[in-house]
């Protein structure tokens, strides 16, 4: 038994290990482009569309920064991620509960798809979206109302749904479609951060979102 009708995962640090693999990418790119780079800045924009980390750190020269950013993706993507630990158990037992799944990422569709197929989690959900999906981005609610209707959830019974996430944008898009929210403690947002954003629930491990996910 689940607690909830339907779930919308993020990807990057919340199914997927891979925020070596991003921070990599971007060092790389930054060193490729002649550019200032600090972890805890790279940090700060997972989770955002790369547009937005473009202008941010390579203002005037976003399409460029972009290209090197997907190259160096490419490269590393394959050789770097991984699912964290117990995540295909748990999206294994949520489908056997017949719970609808989707993942909302910032990631560009080609990486999403290419992330989740290296992850083993593809058939688990029923649409991917990636942000080529919706013309507004989290945090907007835009992309988990999008999954939501593939998932035959109506926009005005949202509640007994959940947006799961590592990052403040994750619960901020959860919360504007109406969804409750679950920020966990494995990818680059804090428990502060994720509280502040106002996520309902907190759990700092996988076993605790299995806790709560499965009745």
């Amino acid at each position: 038994m689940a607690k909830f009708d339907a779930l919308i995962f993020d990807l990057d640090g919340t199914l997927s290990d891979s925020v070596p693999m991003i921070l990599r990418s971007s060092q790389a790119t930054h060193e490729k482009m002649g550019l200032s780079w600090n972890e805890e800045a790279a940090k700060s924009f997972i989770g955002r569309p790369m547009y937005e980390t473009a202008a941010e750190f390579a203002p005037g020269r976003e399409q460029e920064y972009m290209d090197n950013f997907r190259e160096y993706n490419f490269l590393y993507l394959p050789k770097m991620i991984r699912p964290f630990a117990g995540i295909p158990t748990l999206v294994d037992k949520l489908q056997e509960a017949e719970v609808p799944m989707c993942i909302v990422t910032s990631r560009l569709q080609w990486g999403a798809d290419w992330s989740a197929e290296i992850l083993g989690v593809q058939d688990y959900f029923v649409k991917i979206f990636g942000i080529e999906a919706s013309e507004k981005h989290k945090p907007d609610p835009e992309p988990a109302l999008l999954a939501l209707a593939e998932m035959k959830i109506p926009a005005t019974d949202t509640q007994k749904t959940a947006f799961i996430g590592d990052a403040a944008v994750d619960i901020a898009c959860g919360k504007a479609a109406g969804m409750q929210t679950i920020g966990v403690g494995w990818g680059v947002g804090s428990k502060e951060e994720l509280l502040v954003a106002g996520a309902d629930y907190y759990v700092a491990d996988v076993n605790a979102l299995a806790r709560l996910l499965l009745l």
